[in-house]
């Protein structure tokens, strides 16, 4: 009982500690946003990159520990006040971001539509992505 205490404690801390990718297709023309500019992308008040291409921000699950990590980087808020502001977007018409089941989704969406953005908390090891901020 005792070792699996020990395990327990010793792998809680990681999901709180571990960094948080805002990724972004590698051909996509940017090598980095601000977190303003990330706010404005995942709030639907910034639509499109730069090179006029539409943007497509990519959430993951309400559960998840990430996306509640994010709100909190990002938008310097709550999980319950966010979805608050999807309540009166959605009734004004505007429909929140797209949700991937899990960060391989994720990856695996932003490897395949240019411009699409997205977080997650493992560091993505693909070729294809390019990671624009880092929070930890």
């Amino acid at each position: 009982m005792k070792t699996l205490l020990i395990l327990l404690a010793a792998l809680l801390p990681l999901s709180a500690n571990a960094d948080l990718y805002i990724i972004v297709n590698k051909d996509l023309p940017i090598s980095q946003l601000e977190k303003s500019d990330i706010s404005a992308i995942y709030l639907l008040k910034k639509k499109h990159w730069e090179n006029g291409e539409d943007i497509m921000p990519i959430n993951l699950p309400a559960t998840a520990d990430a996306r509640a990590r994010f709100t909190t980087q990002v938008f310097d808020s709550t999980p319950e006040k966010l979805g608050s502001y999807w309540d009166k977007m959605l009734f004004k018409g505007e429909t929140p971001p797209v949700t991937q089941n899990s960060e391989q989704a994720v990856v695996m969406f932003v490897e395949r539509i240019k411009g699409a953005i997205g977080y997650v908390e493992t560091k993505p090891q693909s070729s294809q992505i390019k990671i624009l901020q880092q929070f930890k």
